[in-house]
């Protein structure tokens, strides 16, 4: 038995080893996505603050700059706005509007576009994710990319998605295997496991990685194994992650999660932005008054025409994340009345652990501390990897070697 789970465990690991490198490298430069776009990107996403004034004040009409947006780029839709904050600039989301033709001059070649919202200036644009296009590199693009090279190796959707979900799947069935094979055999139990726990001092070569791998291995095997399992949930979520869990956790019907899909997109809705957004937010406000929860930021009012209504997304004292707000009110676009509402870490308690792995995966909470660890586990898993690989290739060598002999 414990030959068989060698081979399983040795055959996982090369077969993942380059995947899983990749993936706990780019997961360490993304622990600081924000800090690394500021800096690489300066001209995007830093603005400077009037001096002498309120600065909450001196910030422009969101709804008149998407106007003036959508004016600017009359072939696109401007279906996403968020809501600006001091210091920062103001993000929109452009898609093409249907049966646009791509040739057409006035057909936007950027879906992101960056706004100063104290003075309405566009700062610049990009299409999110392409490093090489137009026959240049586009350096604003390298953290989006290297998001993409994280989430799907930068494949075609969802080919990449599939496929990063199948590694994370053997990468979950193997921490099991790894964890097995360190187990040791006879009594005392704790006294002859106690050495795969260490490194030890003035070895050889071998066994100083051997060590590493499996002493690293061990000292994290929790976290190893959220970060396996939380990949599963992103790439392959209702395929394995849902069904799995869903035989010891209660999950929210899907149809509660968005409302449902209209047999044709309704692309104009009835109600107007400003009319929308003071329904979304009253009728929250009335949610957050009954419920006993404090609505800390507005992040963005959203226009889903597949849906016909209009997403609003704020930041609740019930989310979970840092920053970034998770908890969701749809409204119809026509009438304004509220079809269903979201609150990240509420809900049943398989929705409870989804978004727990998903802050855990992504490091959005715990503030720089977490973040740090979020980094280093990266570089854990990429090290693992490549000791893995040494490992394999150092007794391939010992057996070549006494095949000879």
């Amino acid at each position: 038995m414990r030959v068989l789970a060698g081979r399983l465990h040795r055959w996982a690991g090369l077969a993942t080893a380059l995947f899983l490198a990749a993936a706990g490298l780019t997961g360490s430069v993304l622990a600081f996505k924000n800090e690394l776009e500021a800096l690489l990107n300066p001209q995007l996403f830093q603005v400077a603050v009037p001096h002498g004034s309120d600065t909450v004040r001196s910030l422009q009409d969101p709804f008149v700059l998407r106007e003036q947006l959508q004016q600017r780029y009359p072939a696109a839709r401007a279906d996403y706005l968020g809501f600006p904050q001091p210091g920062h600039s103001l993000m929109f989301f452009l898609m093409p509007r249907p049966h646009a033709i791509s040739g057409d001059p006035i057909v936007p070649t950027r879906d992101q576009v960056f706004v100063d919202p104290y003075t309405g200036a566009v700062l610049g644009d990009r299409q999110w994710g392409v490093l090489w296009s137009e026959g240049r590199w586009h350096a604003e693009n390298l953290v989006p990319f290297v998001w993409r090279l994280h989430e799907a190796l930068a494949l075609p959707h969802p080919w990449g998605k599939w496929f990063m979900g199948a590694v994370a799947l053997v990468w979950t069935l193997d921490c099991f295997t790894g964890l097995w094979l360190t187990l040791p055999r006879g009594q005392p139990f704790l006294r002859k496991w106690r050495p795969a726990w260490g490194i030890k001092r003035g070895a050889s070569a071998y066994r100083f990685t051997l060590d590493l791998h499996r002493a690293f291995g061990l000292w994290l095997w929790v976290a190893l194994l959220v970060f396996a399992w939380s990949s599963v949930m992103l790439n392959l979520r209702e395929a394995i992650y849902r069904p799995v869990m869903s035989t010891a956790f209660s999950f929210q019907d899907e149809a509660r999660q968005r409302p449902p899909r209209l047999p044709s997109p309704r692309w104009e809705p009835g109600l107007d932005w400003r009319v929308a957004h003071a329904r979304a937010r009253d009728s929250l406000q009335s949610l957050a008054s009954s419920q006993g929860f404090q609505v800390l930021r507005e992040d963005s009012l959203w226009y889903r025409p597949a849906q016909g209504a209009y997403l609003y997304r704020t930041r609740t004292s019930w989310d979970l994340r840092d920053e970034v707000g998770r908890s969701d009110l749809w409204i119809d676009g026509d009438t304004g009345a509220v079809l269903l509402t979201n609150f990240e870490g509420r809900g049943l308690g398989g929705d409870q652990v989804s978004a727990w792995l998903r802050v855990l995966h992504t490091g959005e909470i715990g503030g720089l501390a977490y973040r740090i660890a979020v980094g280093l586990v990266g570089v854990v898993v990429a090290m693992l990897s490549v000791t893995g690989i040494m490992v394999w290739a150092r007794k391939r060598r010992a057996r070549a070697h006494g095949r000879s002999d």
